[in-house]
């Protein structure tokens, strides 16, 4: 008898926490559209797209999907990938302005500890903790995982490399 009441309990426990895990995304989607990509950097400061660095970046697009949202705040990062170590010493802080409708990118550092000469991240897993502040001084917490998509390229740089020019020779 007291193995089913075990049973039955660790049965309610484990249904509990993947409710709880699809109702925090759920919350999380609602307010807030968050991608993932990388970029590895030649030394600190400089990105150049080299894979063979040691060190690089994940960058952050977010936007909001409504007017209650006033910041994310990432609090934990973790990448699935063994070569790949994140250290985030504060949080990090995507804000909104009131009555705006932008898109705003931050980026978080990660350390290669892999021998590997070249890593590429694209298609890992990234999982994120923290909380959305929302008007009134409500607070979301949320923990999810997405994928890494890509390279990171800026703007300009995708719509230099899109233009058909004509070659000379």
């Amino acid at each position: 008898m007291i193995y089913v009441v075990i049973l039955v309990s660790l049965a309610a426990c484990l249904l509990y926490y993947i409710y709880q895990g699809k109702y925090r995304r759920s919350q999380f989607e609602e307010h807030v559209t968050l991608s993932a990509q990388y970029r590895i950097q030649d030394h600190a400061g400089q990105y150049s797209g080299n894979l063979k660095s040691r060190y690089g970046s994940l960058i952050f697009n977010a936007s909001r999907k409504d007017e209650q949202l006033r910041a994310v705040v990432i609090r934990k990062v973790k990448i699935y990938h063994r070569g790949v170590s994140v250290k985030l010493n504060q949080s990090a802080i995507i804000p909104f302005v009131e009555n705006k409708d932008q898109g705003l990118a931050i980026s978080v550092r990660f350390r290669i500890t892999s021998d590997r000469q070249s890593v590429d991240l694209s298609g890992c897993q990234v999982l994120l903790a923290g909380v959305l502040n929302l008007k009134g001084g409500d607070r979301v917490p949320f923990k999810m995982s997405m994928p890494i998509e890509n390279v990171y390229q800026h703007e300009e740089e995708v719509h230099i490399q899109q233009l058909d020019l004509p070659i000379f020779h």
